[in-house]
């Protein structure tokens, strides 16, 4: 499993807590490049609607025109709103590498409208793991799996009480939080002053 629990130590940039900034760690999802000059991360719940519509409608260009290219490398980390949104991390955790845990997120963005208002959620997401190659029997193994939990529950916490995460989804660029329009062309014009 790649997730493993996120000790504090070494989260922060030189400074003390006021200016800490978000860096890469060994523990991260990372998708492209390990060298692209552009780090974007994303503290995300997967029930957030306005997490879905970044997934949705910025995403799929921000990866085809940055990520792709070598320019960015993108960060996901988990910060589940509820209990749902919870299940759903540990999920997507339960994948066996980074393509295959950010496919998940994807198809949990996705199908978000689907399995959030079904009737049992989380009997929804047994289903769209099952879908996914996940069974039933690895899915309660990570449920169960208590370095996992906390995990998350470490990256959320570090998230609001470190870098000032207080709604989904906040994105990291660079190590400043980008509180500008979402929509892929205000985030190109804003990537292009960072070439």
């Amino acid at each position: 499993m790649p997730f493993a629990a996120t000790a504090a130590a070494g989260l922060f940039s030189a400074g003390d807590a006021h200016a800490a900034k978000p860096q890469i760690l060994e523990s991260d999802h990372v998708l492209g490049f390990p060298t692209a000059p552009i780090t974007i991360i994303e503290y995300a719940s997967l029930t957030c609607g306005h997490c879905g519509n970044f997934h949705k409608f910025t995403f799929g260009d921000l990866k085809k025109n940055y990520v792709d290219s070598g320019k960015a490398k993108f960060v996901y980390r988990h910060f589940p709103l509820d209990r749902f949104a919870f299940i759903a991390a540990i999920l997507s955790e339960c994948t066996n590498d980074d393509s295959a845990f950010f496919e998940m997120i994807g198809t949990l963005f996705e199908q978000q409208e689907e399995w959030t208002r079904a009737d049992d959620p989380a009997l929804a997401l047994i289903e769209i793991g099952e879908k996914n190659g996940i069974a039933l029997e690895e899915f309660v193994t990570c449920l169960t799996n208590q370095e996992l939990v906390d995990g998350i529950a470490s990256e959320s916490l570090i998230g609001s009480t470190q870098f000032g995460v207080d709604s989904t989804p906040t994105l990291f660029i660079q190590g400043e939080k980008y509180e500008r329009d979402r929509s892929f062309e205000a985030m190109d014009s804003y990537l292009k002053t960072l070439a």
